[in-house]
Protein backbone atom coordinates (compact mmCIF):
# COMPACT_ATOMS: atom_id res chain seq x y z
CA UNK A 1 0.00 0.00 0.00
CA UNK A 2 2.57 2.57 0.71
CA UNK A 3 4.30 2.07 -2.89
CA UNK A 4 1.15 2.78 -4.33
CA UNK A 5 0.70 6.04 -2.02
CA UNK A 6 4.37 6.70 -3.49
CA UNK A 7 3.70 6.10 -7.09
CA UNK A 8 0.27 7.99 -6.69
CA UNK A 9 2.03 11.16 -4.99
CA UNK A 10 4.74 10.63 -8.10
CA UNK A 11 2.21 11.01 -10.49
CA UNK A 12 0.66 13.81 -9.29
CA UNK A 13 3.69 15.98 -8.81
CA UNK A 14 4.57 15.24 -12.02
CA UNK A 15 1.40 16.27 -13.65
CA UNK A 16 1.85 19.70 -11.12
CA UNK A 17 4.82 20.04 -12.90
CA UNK A 18 3.54 19.32 -16.59
CA UNK A 19 0.77 22.09 -16.30
CA UNK A 20 3.33 24.57 -14.62
CA UNK A 21 5.85 23.97 -17.58
CA UNK A 22 2.62 24.62 -20.16
CA UNK A 23 2.63 28.11 -18.95
CA UNK A 24 -1.30 27.64 -17.26
CA UNK A 25 -1.48 29.95 -14.20
CA UNK A 26 -3.75 28.14 -11.41
CA UNK A 27 -5.53 31.48 -10.65
CA UNK A 28 -6.97 32.08 -14.15
CA UNK A 29 -5.51 35.54 -14.80
CA UNK A 30 -4.11 34.66 -17.99
CA UNK A 31 -7.99 35.78 -19.18
CA UNK A 32 -5.89 38.25 -20.31
CA UNK A 33 -3.77 36.77 -22.46
CA UNK A 34 -6.32 34.10 -24.12
CA UNK A 35 -8.58 36.71 -24.95
CA UNK A 36 -6.11 38.59 -26.72
CA UNK A 37 -5.24 35.91 -28.39
CA UNK A 38 -8.42 34.54 -29.37
CA UNK A 39 -8.52 37.82 -31.24
CA UNK A 40 -5.85 37.64 -33.21
CA UNK A 41 -6.83 34.31 -34.60
CA UNK A 42 -10.24 35.68 -35.35
CA UNK A 43 -8.34 38.61 -37.60
CA UNK A 44 -6.35 36.02 -38.99
CA UNK A 45 -9.29 34.11 -40.26
CA UNK A 46 -11.52 36.97 -40.95
CA UNK A 47 -8.65 38.67 -43.46
CA UNK A 48 -8.45 35.43 -45.26
CA UNK A 49 -6.13 35.77 -48.08
CA UNK A 50 -5.28 39.29 -47.27
CA UNK A 51 -3.13 38.45 -44.25
CA UNK A 52 -1.40 35.56 -45.64
CA UNK A 53 1.71 34.41 -44.46
CA UNK A 54 4.78 36.37 -45.64
CA UNK A 55 2.21 39.86 -45.47
CA UNK A 56 4.33 41.75 -42.87
CA UNK A 57 2.81 43.07 -40.05
CA UNK A 58 3.39 46.51 -38.17
CA UNK A 59 1.55 46.97 -34.43
CA UNK A 60 0.50 49.82 -32.98
CA UNK A 61 -0.10 50.47 -29.18
CA UNK A 62 -3.86 49.81 -28.60
CA UNK A 63 -5.28 53.70 -27.85
CA UNK A 64 -7.78 55.28 -24.90
CA UNK A 65 -10.58 56.21 -27.47
CA UNK A 66 -11.08 58.58 -25.79
CA UNK A 67 -8.14 60.30 -26.31
CA UNK A 68 -5.98 58.88 -29.56
CA UNK A 69 -2.97 60.03 -28.44
CA UNK A 70 -2.62 58.03 -24.69
CA UNK A 71 -2.12 54.26 -24.83
CA UNK A 72 -1.69 52.89 -21.21
CA UNK A 73 0.47 49.30 -20.10
CA UNK A 74 -2.47 47.64 -21.44
CA UNK A 75 -2.91 49.18 -24.53
CA UNK A 76 0.75 47.92 -25.08
CA UNK A 77 0.28 45.08 -23.81
CA UNK A 78 -2.76 44.01 -25.52
CA UNK A 79 -1.04 44.78 -29.08
CA UNK A 80 1.76 42.87 -28.13
CA UNK A 81 0.11 39.76 -26.79
CA UNK A 82 -1.73 39.79 -30.34
CA UNK A 83 1.48 40.10 -32.49
CA UNK A 84 2.75 37.28 -30.47
CA UNK A 85 -0.14 34.86 -31.69
CA UNK A 86 0.23 36.30 -35.39
CA UNK A 87 4.01 35.16 -35.21
CA UNK A 88 2.97 32.19 -33.82
CA UNK A 89 0.63 31.79 -36.60
CA UNK A 90 3.73 32.47 -39.11
CA UNK A 91 3.32 35.67 -40.10
CA UNK A 92 6.43 38.15 -39.59
CA UNK A 93 5.56 40.97 -37.37
CA UNK A 94 8.06 44.18 -37.93
CA UNK A 95 9.65 45.81 -35.08
CA UNK A 96 8.63 49.10 -35.32
CA UNK A 97 11.38 51.90 -35.21
CA UNK A 98 11.14 55.39 -34.66
CA UNK A 99 10.67 57.29 -38.03
CA UNK A 100 9.18 60.16 -39.68
CA UNK A 101 5.26 58.39 -39.49
CA UNK A 102 5.90 56.54 -36.39
CA UNK A 103 5.54 58.34 -33.01
CA UNK A 104 6.85 56.78 -29.87
CA UNK A 105 6.02 58.45 -26.22
CA UNK A 106 7.65 57.47 -23.50
CA UNK A 107 5.50 55.23 -21.18
CA UNK A 108 2.51 55.59 -24.14
CA UNK A 109 3.50 53.64 -26.58
CA UNK A 110 4.28 53.68 -30.81
CA UNK A 111 1.30 55.73 -32.32
CA UNK A 112 0.42 56.23 -35.98
CA UNK A 113 0.49 60.08 -36.67
CA UNK A 114 -0.04 60.05 -40.97
CA UNK A 115 -2.29 58.94 -42.45
CA UNK A 116 -0.95 57.94 -45.01
CA UNK A 117 -0.45 53.88 -44.46
CA UNK A 118 0.62 53.43 -47.96
CA UNK A 119 4.01 55.41 -47.31
CA UNK A 120 4.00 53.63 -43.93
CA UNK A 121 4.16 50.01 -45.24
CA UNK A 122 6.98 50.98 -47.55
CA UNK A 123 8.93 52.46 -44.96
CA UNK A 124 8.46 49.50 -42.70
CA UNK A 125 7.79 46.66 -45.56
CA UNK A 126 4.55 46.22 -44.12
CA UNK A 127 1.19 44.65 -45.98
CA UNK A 128 -0.84 45.58 -42.77
CA UNK A 129 -0.77 47.02 -39.62
CA UNK A 130 -2.68 46.52 -36.26
CA UNK A 131 -4.18 48.77 -34.63
CA UNK A 132 -6.99 48.49 -31.78
CA UNK A 133 -8.50 51.14 -29.36
CA UNK A 134 -10.22 50.42 -25.57
CA UNK A 135 -12.67 51.95 -23.57
CA UNK A 136 -13.02 51.35 -19.90
CA UNK A 137 -16.83 51.50 -18.65
CA UNK A 138 -17.71 50.62 -14.90
CA UNK A 139 -16.85 46.86 -14.79
CA UNK A 140 -15.85 45.62 -17.94
CA UNK A 141 -12.91 47.27 -20.70
CA UNK A 142 -14.24 47.41 -24.50
CA UNK A 143 -11.87 46.46 -26.86
CA UNK A 144 -11.64 46.98 -30.79
CA UNK A 145 -8.46 45.42 -33.11
CA UNK A 146 -8.22 46.02 -36.33
CA UNK A 147 -5.80 44.97 -39.38
CA UNK A 148 -5.82 47.49 -41.97
CA UNK A 149 -3.82 47.18 -45.54
CA UNK A 150 -1.43 49.67 -45.68
CA UNK A 151 -1.71 50.01 -49.69
CA UNK A 152 -5.72 51.64 -49.29
CA UNK A 153 -5.98 52.18 -45.98
CA UNK A 154 -9.22 49.66 -45.92
CA UNK A 155 -9.65 47.47 -42.38
CA UNK A 156 -9.54 43.98 -43.77
CA UNK A 157 -10.11 42.31 -40.50
CA UNK A 158 -12.03 43.89 -36.72
CA UNK A 159 -12.58 41.78 -34.14
CA UNK A 160 -14.66 43.36 -31.05
CA UNK A 161 -14.39 41.78 -27.27
CA UNK A 162 -14.58 42.63 -23.78
CA UNK A 163 -12.40 41.94 -20.76
CA UNK A 164 -13.85 41.96 -17.00
CA UNK A 165 -12.52 45.53 -15.59
CA UNK A 166 -10.63 43.29 -12.52
CA UNK A 167 -8.25 44.37 -10.20
CA UNK A 168 -5.51 43.41 -13.10
CA UNK A 169 -7.06 45.25 -15.87
CA UNK A 170 -7.09 48.76 -13.14
CA UNK A 171 -3.25 48.33 -12.76
CA UNK A 172 -2.75 47.68 -16.38
CA UNK A 173 -4.97 50.58 -17.52
CA UNK A 174 -3.72 53.58 -14.36
CA UNK A 175 -2.23 56.64 -15.50
CA UNK A 176 1.07 57.07 -14.17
Amino acid sequence: MPRMLNWAFLLCASLGLLSCASGQYETGTDEITRTNRAAANNLIRMAGEQAHPGANIIAASFANIDDLTRSSTFGRVASRQLTTQFTAAGYPVVEMLLRDSIYIREGEGEFLLSRDLDEIGTQHSAELVLVGTYAVADSHVFITAKLVRTADSVVVASHDYVLPYTRDMRILLRDW
